[in-house]
């Protein structure tokens, strides 16, 4: 992502922020119709969910400037997901309702270069996601720290 993508995606995430529990509700209805199967997959009658979206959301915004942190973010994600059960087109799925989502909450705000960036945040979100879920080990360093092996790969 370029530095502009990056700051966009920063600016438009307090409007996300501020309909938080709408905007994830809507999101989640729209996830379903694309992927019942993933239905099973989260605890629909956890409104927790609606909380972590937002989190997650807020968490991958913030780390855009350090790409580090977001591995070790991505990293517990990705390999919670797929012990889950979450496949590729899962994300392709996520990506489609994500951005349907945005669109619907942003309004006219959501077109040109800032959809362009949410696409690009998302593209590299699955990327990262996808790569980090495929390492399994966690590696020791001389000082006794724990790095997800993302980091050193």
């Amino acid at each position: 992502m370029t530095p502009k993508q990056i700051a966009i995606v920063q600016s438009q995430l307090q409007a996300v922020k501020s309909i938080g529990k709408p905007f994830a509700k809507v999101f989640y209805a729209r996830l379903f119709q694309l992927a019942p199967d993933l239905r099973n997959l989260f605890n629909c009658t956890d409104n927790s969910k609606d909380r972590k979206l937002i989190n997650m959301l807020c968490t991958t915004v913030h780390s855009l400037d350090n790409m580090d942190g977001l591995k070790v973010v991505a990293h517990n994600m990705g390999q919670r997901y797929s012990e889950q059960g979450v496949s590729d087109r899962h994300y392709d799925f996520f990506i489609q309702a994500m951005l349907e989502t945005l669109e619907m909450a942003l309004g006219d705000d959501f077109s040109g270069d800032a959809k362009a960036a949410w696409v690009s945040m998302l593209a590299m979100l699955k990327e990262t996601l996808l790569e980090a879920s495929s390492y399994r080990e966690i590696e020791h360093t001389e000082w006794g720290h724990e790095v997800p092996m993302a980091l050193v790969g």
